[in-house]
């Protein structure tokens, strides 16, 4: 095994007598079971050479357990799509935005400052143009207004003589502020949000857009993006103008920055959607894609990881930082020139971002350790007021990883606690802060993410109250335990022959719902280790069975899990790689152990 100078690992170690590189992999790792048996799906010629029973098991995992499911699974287009009519107070919406088309009347659309917000704005903005509109807007400033709609922002509109507000991604609460707009400013409200009502109690706006007002089996669960997306359609539909193919991508970066489980047609929608990136896409969107492709070496077709890990935090920079503004501007630039420029623009403040988060984990990282230590299964971290508020939210969806339990990172300014809050799935961040709703500020969000604001000196009672409900969940007391993943199946290297790695490309678009497959390799061989990265903390090395065969696997953040070991077992996706005009099969390691079969 090759060794490097490096400094202290930032990883978590979970035994703290035993590194996690030397422990069983099945101390992490179990293989999920097999479907019941002789069950196969008609794949139509689509599943590996012979491995009909691992392709129909992938699927399985994934509940897709009919030939139809796995049929719309695979095939569905646009036009498979469910009627925006779907979506409840729909269509009051479009009645009460097109009357105000007719009218001639001001329309001002109220967004969020994260991705998803910001290309839901973008996505009614450019409507409304193709409307023959050309609204006033407005993205919140998160440190100085927060989420939500302020009084300000409506008395803003109000002097620029808007007469209807569209909430995007947000509103669901706003039930003073509505209520400010009809009675005070004589302002209509249409909220389309995707967060969870508090109870049966609604805002008493003109319409309200939102999924979680109806059970419909048809309706995903919708992002602030692809809600603004369905709205659209209807309003095109409704006043005769031609479909808009450019926003199925504004809709899909949203659904795949905020994480959205990728079903129904939010699956459609992202598959379609990236599609188009580089080419159908608004000309702001089209530059930082091809921005970014420039920077990666990158010129293959896009999936799932690329906006996630590319797109979605440079959009997500400036509003992190200070104001969301320019990535709005950019997502609805019509000027080529200026495109290229807020582009830059936000790449050098996602340059910036990254710096800022890694100083917020740096100093975090050892109360993780200390709250792991003590057995704590909630993780609090309090922030530096200094550093800027964008960093509570990653913060805290990286502790919550790091922990493997939920966790909530938040800033003290003037006696408040502002927080952001991540979970793990199986505990409902949202409902556990709705019960003590009474105690809190100001709350919102949904099972996955939620943010509040409470007086600082009740942030032990808020912890304790969250370990209390995370006592009484079905998941585990210890985050040891919660550790444990799940591969799919476990392979030898022999199995993985290029019809595979096809098959799993026609699986994705990945995500929450859909999960990459991983794979379980056990009794490999390394070789031609290479350390790569600024720090060298990124690993490329070869995996070979007793027969030689050989395939290059790549580790990102994994130079430091290397073991002592030449014989190891891995758990691994699949990927094609696209660098500099050549395409390649290689695997992306998960995780590895020492094997404890063959050392």
């Amino acid at each position: 095994m090759i060794s490097r100078p490096k400094a202290a690992s930032s990883r978590p170690q979970r035994t703290k007598e035993t590194p996690a590189s030397l422990q069983p992999i099945d101390a992490r790792w179990r293989v999920a079971g097999p479907p019941p048996e002789g069950f196969y799906l008609d794949l139509e010629n689509i599943a590996p050479r012979g491995s009909l029973a691992l392709a129909s098991s992938l699927l399985y995992n994934r509940n897709i357990r009919t030939d139809a499911d796995a049929a719309c699974f695979f095939n569905d287009g646009l036009d498979a799509m469910h009627s925006p009519s779907v979506l409840p107070g729909i269509g009051k919406a479009v009645e009460v935005i097109l009357e105000a088309v007719r009218n001639n009347e001001g329309i001002g659309i109220l967004g969020d400052f994260d991705a998803d917000g910001i290309t839901a704005t973008a996505i009614i903005v450019l409507t409304l143009r193709k409307l023959g509109i050309e609204p006033k807007y407005h993205l919140p400033h998160r440190e100085i207004e927060g989420h939500g709609i302020g009084l300000e922002a409506l008395d803003r509109f109000h002097e620029q003589g808007v007469k209807v507000v569209i909430t995007v991604d947000t509103g669901i609460a706003a039930f003073k502020e509505v209520e400010y707009a009809n009675k005070v400013l004589g302002i209509r409200t249409v909220i389309t949000d995707h967060h969870v009502p508090q109870g049966d109690h609604l805002p008493n706006a003109a319409a309200i857009v939102n999924r979680h007002l109806s059970d419909d089996p048809r309706l995903a669960d919708f992002c602030g993006a692809a809600t603004a997306f369905k709205l659209a359609l209807a309003l095109l539909a409704e006043a005769d103008q031609p479909p808009a193919p450019e926003l199925i991508p504004l809709a899909a970066v949203g659904t795949l920055a905020d994480q959205t489980e990728l079903s129904g047609d939010n699956r459609i929608i992202v598959r379609e959607g990236l599609k188009m990136l580089d080419n159908s896409a608004p000309p702001g969107l089209i530059e930082l894609t091809r921005l970014v492709m420039n920077q990666i070496r990158h010129n293959g077709p896009f999936d799932a990881e690329f906006v996630t890990f590319q797109l979605a935090p440079r959009l997500n920079a400036p509003g992190r930082l200070d104001s969301a503004d320019p990535s709005l501007q950019l997502l609805i630039a019509t000027d080529i020139y200026q495109a290229m420029q807020l582009a830059s623009l936000l790449d050098d403040a996602n340059r910036k971002r990254r710096s800022v988060a890694e100083k917020a984990w740096r100093a975090s990282q050892p109360k993780i350790d200390a709250a792991l230590s003590d057995g704590q299964n909630v993780m609090p971290i309090e922030v530096d007021a200094t550093l800027p508020m964008g960093v509570l939210g990653p913060l805290a969806g990286n502790a919550s990883d790091y922990a493997a339990s939920p966790a909530f990172a938040y800033q003290i300014v003037d006696g408040i606690a502002r927080a952001s809050a991540r979970s793990v799935p199986g505990f409902d961040i949202h409902q556990a802060l709705e019960a003590i709703a009474n105690k809190l500020l100001r709350f919102g969000g949904h099972a996955a993410a939620a943010g509040f604001a409470v007086e600082a000196d009740l942030i032990p009672e808020v912890t304790a109250h969250l370990e209390t409900q995370m006592s009484w969940s079905s998941l585990s007391s210890t985050a040891d335990e919660r550790v444990i993943k799940t591969a799919d199946a476990e392979l030898s290297p022999s199995q993985l022959g290029p019809s595979l790695w096809e098959f799993v490309n026609l699986m994705a678009p990945f995500g929450s719902g859909n999960p990459e497959p991983r794979f379980l390799i056990r009794n490999a061989e390394t070789a031609n280790i290479n350390y790569m990265g600024r720090n060298q903390d990124h690993v490329r090395l070869n995996l070979k069975d007793d027969t030689g065969r050989s395939f290059r696997a790549v580790g990102f953040g994994m130079a430091d899990s290397l073991p002592p070991t030449r014989i190891v077992d891995a758990v691994v996706s699949l990927k094609t790689d696209y660098y500099r005009g050549v395409r390649r099969n290689e695997l992306r390691l998960h995780d590895i152990a020492a094997s404890h079969q063959g050392n």
